[in-house]
């Protein structure tokens, strides 16, 4: 009876492995093709006069971040919800959008767009690209603070960018800190105005 018990308890663990690994890989399938199809899109509606024009945007798109050392490129989503962070890196609601002037602000998940903060440093270059403008800006400091402290996201007179993840990268389960990046704005430029012809659809809809 013993026996018939534990090998019964086996087969449901398999099982639950088995249905945890499908909806890890579908989770991961979705998230490279919404980010390869929203780069793409970018990269085809930034160049006037191509034959590319008018391009398809995903919805709730914002633009793309980067970070040349590290090798970090993400598509940023309108939204810090559930829904947009499995996506990509999610624009905090009542924060400035990057390149304006205030204080933007950008979270992601610490285990998979912004796992690659763990090795930022101060010094280095974020860029941001969007239909309307260029931005960069430069790293000025770390900080790992509690949940609780929201004035982390305070709006600034000048423009600013900060980046929020959950610390420690490598925690189990919730993690109790927050890992903030805060950059300035050195550099912004003017690019394609808002009436380019562009189609915007919900690639979460039709991949």
């Amino acid at each position: 009876m013993a026996d018939r018990l534990l090998k019964s308890l086996q087969a449901a663990l398999w099982v639950f492995a088995a249905v945890m690994l499908i909806h890890w890989g579908l989770a991961v399938y979705d998230r490279t093709h919404y980010q390869a199809q929203a780069q793409l899109a970018l990269d085809n509606a930034s160049e006037p006069g191509s034959a590319e024009v008018p391009s398809v945007l995903p919805h709730d798109w914002l633009g793309r971040l980067e970070i040349p050392r590290l090798d970090f490129s993400a598509i940023v989503l309108e939204g810090a919800d559930d829904a947009a962070l499995e996506l990509g890196v999610g624009h905090i609601g009542g924060t400035a959008l990057p390149g304006a002037t205030g204080n933007a602000a950008l979270a992601g998940h610490r285990d998979t767009f912004f796992r690659a903060l763990r090795k930022v440093q101060p010094g280095d270059e974020i860029r941001w690209t969007s239909l309307q403008e260029s931005a960069k800006y430069i790293v000025e400091s770390t900080e790992v603070v509690d949940p609780s402290q929201t004035e982390v996201l305070d709006p600034t007179p000048d423009s600013r960018l900060t980046l929020v993840t959950c610390y420690p990268f490598g925690y189990i389960g919730p993690a109790p800190k927050r890992f903030i990046v805060k950059a300035r704005l050195v550099d912004a430029q003017a690019r394609l105005s808002n009436d380019v012809g562009v189609t915007v659809v919900d690639l979460r809809k039709n991949p």
